[in-house]
């Protein structure tokens, strides 16, 4: 009898710690939600804080979702309300900031879409994932704008190492997304199915349909993880607030121009960021914000390419640039015509005017111009989807730099009180009483024979905390030995000023 106790104890004990083990481990493998809160069943959707309070019913809701063009069935449920309160209330500066981001990704994302075939308003899944911040990690390891585990990104070919994050690489993360979404709907044919697949895995929708015996998301709901099952919902209200975030008073922090028009290339070479801030003319921190997928400010060098995202106005300075580094390859620019402008505007961009001849949805009009739809909003402070007959769009255009030639600012050079000239005298006269510049006294007009020293001009850099002079040597394509040698030092400490190159 005692033995039967004992054998039934430690039964019961090993099933609670299998039933836990299971759960976290559940828990483990489902992609988090971009820092969503929990849905609440809401009637009120309030603006952004400081706003006069609205009240949008369940019919306006239905309406505004109806009037949306969608790979999916917009349905005005509670959980999506509950999340577009989020949006407005709840991360109303996180919302402004996201807004303004779609500028800088949208145009890539729909390029993307197109090129493989999938809706471009999956462009709206980003958002879901990591409010489009592509240094985004969520608590189990998913990183970047489309928020990838590891063995996910590895299976679509983005690499990880001490130089790179690919996940965090808006191009190489955007393609693979595109493509892991296109499997996904080419197993499922259907997209709900697809997307919730992108967050929990096929294998738990694939057990989700047997269990329900359907194979539609809102009847296999239910038998979802409870993450997954809100994940369309938070699909749904996200393609909400990009299109009607302007009813909520949410008014987006947009980025500057350089980082709204951009292009990239893939790059081979073991370039730095200074070096493409030296080609180009282009902050150093804006090269930067545009390519968060390396680690350390440095392109390394490869064998399959690095995509290196620029303003679309410096790229002919750029590929000219990489063709004075490389003599293994040549770069070429895609389209030669595209890259001229007239010469105008600020000296960055100029505006033009177009007129549509009939009304159509603003993306597929922006799209034959070689733009998206988001710019063509922001830059016309336009809120509906359609643009008009004859209505006037204003749109920006670069004005291409084919060659930077580095404006610098040289040191105040040290002179000394220049010596009155002396007075000519009677013999070193001509007959005319001129000064005869042939005779030993030197004419004031003559160049002084002591020259003035300008002192030598450095680059400098500061070192950042934890920063090693690999580091820094990497950053600036050059080398240890060469910093070493500049500076006499063995190594340095956070803070101190090192010298990298002279001018």
């Amino acid at each position: 009898m005692q033995l039967n106790k004992t054998v039934s104890y430690w039964l019961t004990f090993a099933l609670i710690v299998l039933t836990q083990v299971a759960a976290f481990a559940q828990k483990e493998e489902v992609v988090q939600l971009s820092d969503l809160e929990e849905p609440a069943d809401t009637s009120d959707i309030l603006v952004a804080k400081g706003g006069t309070s609205i009240v949008i019913t369940d019919e306006i809701l239905k309406e505004r979702l109806g009037e949306l063009t969608s790979c999916l069935d917009l349905r005005a449920t509670a959980v999506v309300k509950g999340y577009i309160f989020t949006y407005v209330q709840s991360q109303t500066e996180k919302s402004r900031n996201m807004l303004g981001k779609r500028l800088t990704y949208f145009p890539l994302y729909e390029a993307k879409m197109r090129e493989y075939g999938v809706p471009e308003d999956l462009k709206f899944l980003s958002v879901v994932e990591s409010a489009l911040n592509p240094k985004a990690v969520s608590r189990v390891g998913a990183t970047g704008l489309w928020q990838f585990m590891p063995s996910t990104g590895s299976e679509y070919g983005l690499k990880t190492n001490s130089a790179v994050e690919d996940r965090s690489n808006p191009v190489k993360s955007t393609d693979a997304a595109a493509r892991h979404l296109r499997d996904l709907y080419n197993h499922f044919d259907d997209w709900a199915l697809a997307l919730a697949a992108y967050n929990s895995g096929s294998g738990r929708v694939n057990s989700a349909i047997r269990r329900a015996g359907s194979r539609n998301f809102w009847s296999i709901q239910r038998y979802l993880p409870a993450e997954t099952r809100n994940y369309v919902p938070a699909f749904i209200a996200a393609t909400y607030i990009c299109n009607y975030f302007h009813l909520h008073g949410l008014m987006p922090n947009d980025p500057d121009l350089d980082l709204q028009l951009t292009d990239y290339v893939n790059v081979y070479e073991g370039i730095s960021f200074r070096d493409i801030a030296d080609a180009t003319g282009i902050a150093y921190e804006v090269i930067k914000d545009l390519n968060p997928g390396f680690k350390r400010d440095y392109v390394p060098p490869t064998t399959d390419g690095h995509y290196v995202i620029v303003p679309e106005r410096v790229m002919p300075a750029f590929i000219r640039y990489l063709n004075s580094v490389s003599s293994a390859r040549k770069y070429k620019l895609e389209s030669i015509e595209k890259y001229t402008s007239a010469d105008n505007g600020d000296g960055r961009y100029w505006i033009s005017k177009a007129k549509p001849q009939n009304m159509e949805h603003v993306d597929q009009f922006a799209a034959r111009l070689g733009l998206s739809g988001v710019q063509i909003k922001s830059w016309n402070d336009m809120e509906s989807n359609f643009v008009q007959p004859g209505q006037l769009i204003k749109l920006y255009r670069p004005v291409y730099i084919q060659k930077h030639s580095g404006l610098r600012i040289e040191a105040p050079m040290t002179t000394t009180p220049a010596a009155k000239p002396a007075a000519p005298s009677k013999s070193s006269s001509s007959p005319n009483g001129k000064t005869n510049p042939g005779s030993g006294q030197q004419s004031a007009l003559a160049p002084q024979e002591e020259q003035t020293t300008q002192p030598k001009q450095y680059q400098y850099h500061t070192v950042r905390r934890n920063e090693s002079l690999e580091d820094i040597a990497r950053q600036y394509a050059t080398s240890v030995e060469s910093l070493k040698k500049l500076n006499n030092v063995d190594q340095v400490r956070f803070g101190s000023r090192l010298k990298i190159r002279e001018y």
